[in-house]
């Protein structure tokens, strides 16, 4: 029998890539409960009408490699940024969901752990992390790996790989890369790669710190600075696109593809998708999780549980094998967005 599921309420802001200055008592086994948020609100997206992909069982070797303090200690503490549909947000009955928390489900299922779900602040995230003791043993929230956030004692399970995308109102300012930014307002989520590549763009860290020796893409083509407009949900950075307070809006790609369906007719893309990344379960390096997590993920991708659910959610684009699956891959497929700085 699969183990219990709850949410705790904490709305707030996501997601995924912060980039560095170069360049989410015993085992309970019960049948799942519903996943309610206890906070108000929605990103505005909906659930497949299916009933969804078959459900993995225990796998008793795999289940083993969890430390017995981690085990002893369950329900294991999952943190979420549930404002970045459809990776994970709360729908309209105020269940966080996602393909992002359904493999998370999958992975305790596999591990045959009790697992709590928390909607937390995105920014927030890492920190709780490193808490002593952690506040939540890992996180599920469409992060990429960066060796800032691994220099503070994080590991990155790979099982993912996104770009970065555009979007844009039908029938308004026009992207086709970053140097169309320069002179337009650009909404993004506060702390994700996004915003950090859009004031990279300008020589900047995020605030408007100027970084020693970088070169400020916009004024040097005789062109105006970029006005980034953070905010600490996507929902709200999608808003301010859709009503017209910003003339571009930037997320990873599948909840830009996601937004664009939700909106017909009123978004589109923006030029391609740039500067695809790995994301990564954040563990806490030193609670020893890592093997148990990778090895889940590979049992689910290997049997088919981890693409049915993609398949579900419309988002087998950023499929990966399972000899994809490792820890702390921080490496670019393809093309940047921006130069390096």
């Amino acid at each position: 029998m699969a183990p219990t599921y709850s949410v705790l309420g904490l709305w707030g802001s996501h997601m995924g890539r912060t980039v560095t200055s170069s360049r989410r008592a015993g085992i309970a086994l019960v049948v799942p409960a519903a996943v309610l948020a206890a906070c108000g609100g929605s990103s505005g997206g909906s659930t497949p009408a299916s009933s969804g992909p078959p459900s993995p069982t225990t796998q008793a070797s795999i289940a083993a490699e969890v430390p017995s303090a981690i085990r002893a200690a369950a329900p294991i503490q999952i943190a979420t940024d549930a404002s970045y549909a459809p990776n994970e947000f709360v729908d309209l009955n105020g269940n966080i969901v996602g393909w992002d928390v359904d493999v998370a489900k999958d992975v305790c299922k596999v591990l045959g752990l009790a697992c709590t779900i928390n909607n937390v602040t995105f920014s927030d995230i890492i920190p709780a992390l490193l808490e002593s003791p952690s506040k939540y043993q890992m996180s599920f929230s469409s992060y990429s790996p960066t060796t800032t956030r691994e220099a503070k004692g994080i590991d990155f399970i790979t099982y993912y790989q996104a770009g970065e995308a555009w979007l844009v109102k039908v029938g308004g300012a026009t992207i086709s890369t970053a140097a169309d930014m320069c002179g337009h307002s650009v909404a993004v989520e506060a702390g994700t790669t996004e915003e950090a590549d859009a004031w990279g763009y300008m020589g900047m860290q995020p605030g408007g710190a100027k970084i020693s020796g970088d070169t400020d893409h916009c004024t040097s083509a005789g062109k105006q600075d970029i006005k980034v407009e953070p905010f600490d949900t996507q929902t709200e950075a999608n808003a301010a696109l859709l009503s017209g307070r910003a003339d571009f809006g930037w997320a990873d790609q599948p909840v830009a593809d996601y937004q664009v369906k939700l909106e017909s007719g009123k978004l589109k893309i923006g030029g391609t998708a740039c500067s695809v990344y790995p994301y990564g379960v954040a563990i806490v390096k030193s609670l020893g999780l890592d093997q148990a997590v990778e090895d889940a993920l590979k049992y689910l991708i290997s049997n088919n549980f981890y693409t049915g659910i993609l398949a579900q959610w419309g988002v087998k684009d950023g499929a990966i094998t399972s000899s994809a699956v490792g820890v702390n891959d921080n490496n670019a497929v393809g093309q940047t967005c921006v130069p390096s700085y």
